[in-house]
């Protein structure tokens, strides 16, 4: 079988694309750090995903699957033989997996030469350009100059919701993961450098720009609004949310805007991603995901960045010539966003409290407080 590397197994390396690469005909190898994930694997080298949504749910069985220890010689060499690789280690993880991939592709280069291409799964602008910086921290400048030409570094929009399970059933099933049936998966058609493979789901496009902008300006930004508009009324779950009329109408609306920016910039039909929109606020609702308001608008201090989804998605539309309003609303809303062991959001709160509403805006958000955006946002906020 095709030998597929998959850098974590997480909810998105388990549920998505450690699944996805299996299903398309691979052999996949787990990299990962716990020795009980590592033993679950090796025991039957198959797990279980689970399907849901209101409609009911599925069992799928993940097979042809192992896991090695990626603090071991023996993760190199998986590294250094594969024919494709991903990474969903999360951000923050990434410069402590960068010495393995960098001793498992100069393996590699001894060994056959053949070009690694790695598919990251992050969900962070400019993985790409961020994961070579660590990388090439480790290479000598002949290495580099090989990676240049033969290490993709494939950017890729990850969509699917992966909802919560409880302790006991993961104490049943250590490997169990469930998630919706949404499973495309984008990548950056021009980053491979081994030819695009043959992967179930897979949207090779370029430029990727686009994909990341509609990810963080479309489905992140709408997320994130209705996480707070819905704790102000009182709502537990997303699903609740978005079924309150007034709710999901904001959202739409500001969705809506970062559509058209999309349409304006990039000649996407403004149709298909209108219709995009309205399949993501079917998704939102998915009571079997069970996800709730406080966790998707958790760290409010990162989602409100001006490179982020609320101030970037306002400014994005700006900048298109989109009126940002309805986007607008849903800063306000995560300016009052103060739920209880949120660190960040308590920040926030005292923040404004003690320093006021510009400079909150300027240190937080890093617009100026006398600009179009941040005249918008206090006005919101009355």
């Amino acid at each position: 079988m095709k030998q597929a590397v998959m850098y974590g197994a997480g909810n998105i390396g388990r549920g998505f694309i450690g699944k996805t690469l299996s299903e398309s005909g691979y052999e996949v190898c787990f990299l990962d750090i716990v020795p009980e994930v590592i033993e679950a694997f090796n025991k039957d080298h198959e797990y279980r995903v689970r399907i849901v949504s209101n409609e009911g749910q599925k069992l799928d069985t993940v097979k042809h699957v192992r896991a090695v220890d990626a603090n071991t010689e023996e993760a190199i060499q998986t590294i250094a033989a594969c024919d494709i690789m991903a990474s969903a280690v999360g951000v923050n993880v990434l410069p402590h997996i960068a010495e393995n991939i960098a001793r498992g592709m100069r393996l590699r280069m001894q060994e056959s030469g053949r070009p690694l291409d790695i598919i990251l799964a992050e969900n962070q602008l400019d993985a790409d350009k961020i994961m070579r910086g660590y990388i090439y921290q480790y290479l000598s400048e002949d290495e580099k100059k090989w990676a240049d030409e033969n290490l993709g570094l494939v950017e890729a929009s990850i969509g699917r919701m992966v909802p919560p399970l409880s302790p006991e059933e993961r104490a049943g099933d250590p490997l169990l993961i469930a998630v919706e049936p949404y499973c495309q998966l984008p990548v950056d058609k021009e980053a491979f450098c081994g030819g695009i493979p043959d992967i179930k789901g897979l949207v090779p496009y370029a430029p990727f720009s686009f994909y990341i902008r509609r990810k963080l300006f479309v489905h992140n930004m709408g997320h994130a609004v209705c996480a707070y508009l819905g704790w102000l009324k009182g709502y537990e779950y997303i699903y609740e949310a978005v079924a309150d009329d007034g709710i999901r109408s904001k959202a739409q609306a500001a969705m809506d805007g970062s559509a058209a920016a999309l349409s304006k910039e990039y000649g996407v039909p403004e149709s298909e991603l209108l219709d995009h929109v309205r399949d993501l606020l079917f998704r939102f609702g998915n009571k079997a995901l069970r996800d709730t308001t406080v966790r998707v608008g958790a760290d409010p201090v990162r989602k409100l960045r001006r490179d982020d989804r609320l101030v970037g998605a306002a400014l994005y539309c700006m900048e298109q010539g989109i009126d940002p309003s309805s986007i607008v609303t849903g800063i306000a809303a995560a300016l009052r966003f103060a739920p209880e062991g949120d660190k960040a959001a308590a920040e926030l709160q005292t923040a404004l409290k003690t320093d006021g509403i510009d400079a909150v805006i300027e240190k937080y958000m890093g617009i100026p407080a006398s600009g179009e955006l941040a005249q918008m946002i206090k006005k919101e906020m009355g």
